[in-house]
Formats: C-alpha cells, sequence, structure tokens
C-alpha cells in the first residue's frame, strides 16, 4: 500500500521548486489522516487534562479529609476536656461537701455547749484545681475536722450553763462569814432555780446524788482523765452508768449543799486535780 509513490512540488519563495516523494496512500487519504491526527492529539490533550484534573482533585480530596480529621480530633479533645473539667467540678462539690457536713456538725456541737462557730474570715488565695489536689485537700480537711471532733466530744469545753460569774477559781474570802480566805476549786454561775444546765462533753456518768457540801451533784467522766462535775442542783436528770453527749441536760440549778442562793458549782478535774473552768470556756 506504501510502495505506490506520488510526487509533490512545491513552489517556495527565493528557494525555487521543492519536490516530495510521499506514498499514494498518503496523498489520497491526507484529510482523514489529519482528521484522524487532530482527534488522537485532541484525545491525548483530554487524556492529560483529566489525569492533571483528577491529581488536583484527589490532592484537594485528601486535604480536606485530613482537615476534617483534625478538626474531629480537636472536638473530641474538646469533648473529653468538657467532660473532665465537669468531673472535676462534680468531685470538688462532692469533696467540699464532706468538709462542710463535718464542719457543720462541729459547728452544731459548739452551739451546743455556748460556744462560737467555726468559721473561715479573711481567708484566700489560688485553688489548684486538678483532680489529684482537690481529693488530697478534701482527704485532709475530712480527717482533721474527723479528728478535731473525735477530740472535741470528749473535751470538757463551753459552758454549762450562761449565767453570770460571781465566783472564779482560787483562794476568796469565806461567803457566809466574810472572814478568812478558802480555796474556791471550781467557778459559780449565777442563775435561777429550774434552770437546766448541760454537760460539757461525751462521757460517762459516774455518780449522781446528794453529797455533804456539794448538795445534789453530778458527776460525769470523760476521755483522756477529765472529770467534771455540776454541784448545787435542785435535781439531777441523769443516773449514774449512764452515756451522756456535750449539751445534754444532766440537771437544773439550784441551791442544795454549801450553798448561799440558786448558782451552778462546776468543777474541771484532769488527772484527778482541780483545774480552773474558765480556761476551758473558749476553744
Amino acid at each position: 500500500m506504501l510502495k505506490n509513490k506520488s510526487s509533490i512540488q512545491i513552489h517556495i519563495e527565493g528557494k525555487g521548486e521543492k519536490k516530495f516523494v510521499v506514498p499514494t496512500f498518503f496523498v489520497k487519504n491526507w484529510k482523514k489522516l489529519a482528521v484522524s491526527t487532530f482527534g488522537l492529539v485532541l484525545g491525548l490533550c483530554g487524556i492529560v487534562i483529566y489525569l492533571v484534573t483528577k491529581q488536583k482533585a484527589d490532592a484537594l480530596a485528601s486535604q480536606y479529609t485530613e482537615t476534617l480529621n483534625e478538626v474531629n480530633q480537636q472536638k473530641e479533645l474538646l469533648s473529653r476536656s468538657k467532660s473532665e473539667t465537669e468531673k472535676e467540678v462534680d468531685q470538688a462539690k462532692k469533696s467540699f461537701n464532706k468538709i462542710d457536713s463535718t464542719l457543720e456538725i462541729i459547728n452544731s456541737k459548739m452551739k451546743k455547749r455556748g460556744l462560737k462557730t467555726i468559721a473561715l474570715e479573711n481567708a484566700g488565695g489560688p485553688i489548684e484545681a486538678d483532680e489529684e489536689n482537690i481529693e488530697l485537700m478534701s482527704t485532709f480537711y475530712e480527717e482533721a475536722l474527723a479528728e478535731l471532733d473525735k477530740k472535741l466530744e470528749s473535751l470538757p469545753i463551753g459552758v454549762p450553763h450562761h449565767g453570770k460569774v460571781t465566783s472564779r477559781f482560787g483562794y476568796r474570802r469565806n461567803p457566809f462569814t466574810n472572814r478568812g480566805r478558802e480555796m474556791h476549786s471550781g467557778i459559780d454561775l449565777k442563775g435561777r432555780t429550774g434552770d437546766r444546765i448541760k454537760a460539757t462533753a461525751k462521757g460517762t456518768v459516774v455518780f449522781s446524788g446528794y453529797e455533804r457540801y456539794y448538795g445534789y451533784v453530778v458527776k460525769i467522766k470523760h476521755a483522756n482523765n477529765y472529770e467534771t462535775r455540776y454541784a448545787h442542783l435542785s435535781k439531777p436528770l441523769v443516773r449514774k452508768g449512764e452515756k451522756v453527749a456535750a449539751g445534754d441536760i444532766v440537771g437544773l440549778m439550784g441551791s442544795t449543799g454549801r450553798s448561799t442562793g440558786p448558782h451552778l458549782h462546776y468543777e474541771i478535774l484532769k488527772n484527778d486535780k482541780k483545774i480552773n473552768p474558765e480556761k476551758y470556756f473558749t476553744l
């Protein structure tokens, strides 16, 4: 098919006539060949454009996916952080509620003894908000307050009656003869017959009855070798062996025994030695 040749003469200005010998097939079918070549070139261009476009699209899709993954990760971290923060806040609330609850119990007992309640005044400063520190702080204060409550229960602090002090601990003039001096081993609180007298600490009643100078008296043993005595009562309201708590009513004020009028004679003993009760009137 390509053996048959045809001569093509082309006139080029300035160079004369030029002859080219080409297969006759190309001469007869040059239009079809031109169209096919153009179609082939156009197809190749289309393929190149498609491949370039697809590569860009894939790159954009990959970048979008990567960005979306980063956003989702940040969202997950924020959600987890929020959840952890809420957990820490909830843990802090529970911890401080435990502290507040213990403090309320102590303050309730303080009120029964006629003492001022415990409060934090002029306090402040930064708070370490991580969960571990909150738990440690909560445990520390909870244990400290529980230990304080335990000690306060058996320590004879506060006043058994809110009457005026008419005679203090120590040497005084004899109230009956107004002469000479005598040792007053307790403190006298003025009041009215029938006024209620409260125990100043948790303990066990070891005596409830009448003694010559004390009149009607209640004696209570406490922990750590403490003992309290409530004398000149008009009537004891507890019996020997009975357990009492701080603030419990143990008797009614009177003027029995060696007394010049209605009042409470209150004593505190430590290791069987009488000590000044006024030192225990405040915490």
